[in-house]
């Protein structure tokens, strides 16, 4: 291809994606004062904090919220700007986004800014980002540590000495980044584990590895011996929960759906025998264990086409995007085996299963929040910026155009 229409065609991809992240600004502006669905619960416990103090707080019954102290931090330390009050408070999830965004574009310098920023923006293209980052939630900043830890710990894979104070650095500020993610969203914990797999790729390292983890640990476990658990104790008790394999299920299903929106050719590189087969399984799968009841975007849909129109429509998109993520489970496999040698991709690959992984032992309902936490690191797995087809633009505007409209119905509930 020729270099100025490829330039040409990078700096329209960055116009429009530069034109969604200012149309999620203008909404941030326009929403409501109102707080609104699970907003109510982290902005109390925030206001319990500031009134009770931190341990009373976080193992108070009158907590209502399920996540660790890192939001509450966070607000509080600026709440001298933001009064705890909406629309104000909402900016922090969207500071917290360009920081994911500029974290992502710093992976690979060689390449110009336009596309290392195109990189991290690409993520507007799928839908079910929007709420977590257009409202007061939890994930949002509890990814920015997230994304933290698995650059630092990518240069300390990367090293080329094996042992030395900039290695043992590396480890130790990626442990401290990993520790704080946890303390906001405890399913990073099952990184912890799959760091010491690590090992097995990275045995001259073993003792950077262990620093790592160990710092990690050291840092969050506090908050889990308060709890007696990985919960608050009035709350929903995560280890005591059985396997959900529907929530498995979902967890593919929703990183399929961000796979289609942000590089669909990831998936389609498997064969059609390979297609039809994960497709009647995932559809199969799909009819025995999921929730007529409760289809994703389930407010959207019931608020277009109505209840009875809206489940039955659900559905079967439920059904679709299973079939979908049971291909992407299987690719997913695929590209771990074949880059099993390469110790950088067998930490994302790894890190991404554990994640996906993660939501099998909730208790509360199943939401698409919980693979907006992986999203950074699913990014880095499939590569799809730098791999931009000529359907990207439509891409961004089918996602953004869905994501504009699942946050709106968020901003509408009461």
């Amino acid at each position: 291809m020729n270099v100025s229409v490829a330039s040409h065609r990078v700096r329209l991809e960055f116009i429009a994606a530069t034109g969604c992240l200012l149309a999620l600004a203008a909404m941030i502006v326009t929403s409501p004062p109102q707080l609104k669905y699970d907003e109510r619960n982290h902005v109390g416990l925030a206001h319990l904090v500031a009134k009770d103090g931190w341990r009373d707080a976080l193992t108070s019954p009158e907590n209502p919220s399920a996540a660790g102290p890192l939001y509450p931090a966070i607000h509080l330390g600026i709440s001298p700007i933001t009064h705890l009050q909406a629309p104000a408070i909402r900016w922090v999830n969207f500071a917290c986004f360009v920081g994911v965004v500029l974290l992502l574009a710093s992976y690979k310098p060689m390449e110009s800014a336009e596309v290392r920023i195109l990189s991290g923006l690409m993520l507007l293209a799928v839908p079910f980002l929007w709420p977590a980052v257009g409202m007061a939630l939890t994930e949002l900043p509890a990814l920015l540590f997230f994304t933290c830890f698995v650059l630092l710990f990518l240069k300390v894979i990367d090293s080329d000495v094996a042992l030395n104070p900039r290695v043992f650095g590396l480890a130790f500020a990626a442990g401290c980044c990993l520790g704080v993610a946890i303390l906001g969203r405890q399913t990073y914990l099952v990184i912890v584990p799959m760091l010491l797999v690590m090992i097995l790729w990275l045995r001259e390292k073993w003792s950077a590895v262990l620093l790592c983890s160990t710092t990690a640990l050291a840092i969050s476990g506090w908050l889990f011996a308060l709890w007696h658990g990985l919960a608050p104790p009035h709350y929903y008790r995560l280890a005591e929960s059985s396997v959900s394999f529907t929530y498995l299920l979902l967890s593919l299903s929703y990183a399929a759906v961000a796979t289609l929106f942000l590089n669909p050719a990831w998936l389609l590189r498997q064969r059609e025998k390979t297609w039809i087969v994960c497709a009647v399984c995932g559809v199969a799968l799909a009819y025995l264990a999921r929730n007529y009841e409760d289809p994703p975007a389930k407010s959207l849909l019931v608020r277009v086409f109505g209840m009875q129109i809206g489940l039955w429509i659900g559905f079967a998109i439920s059904c679709a995007i299973a079939a979908v993520g049971v291909i992407w489970a299987w690719t997913g496999l695929k590209v771990f085996w074949q880059e099993r040698r390469d110790s950088a991709q067998a930490f994302l690959l790894l890190s991404l299963g554990a994640l996906l992984l993660a939501p099998m032992k909730m208790t509360a309902q199943f939401s698409s929040r919980y693979v907006v936490g992986c999203l950074g690191v699913l990014l880095l797995v499939i590569d799809s910026p730098r791999q931009c087809s000529r359907y990207w633009i439509a891409q961004l505007f089918v996602g953004g155009f869905a994501g504009i409209a699942i946050l709106w119905t968020y901003f509408q509930q009461n």
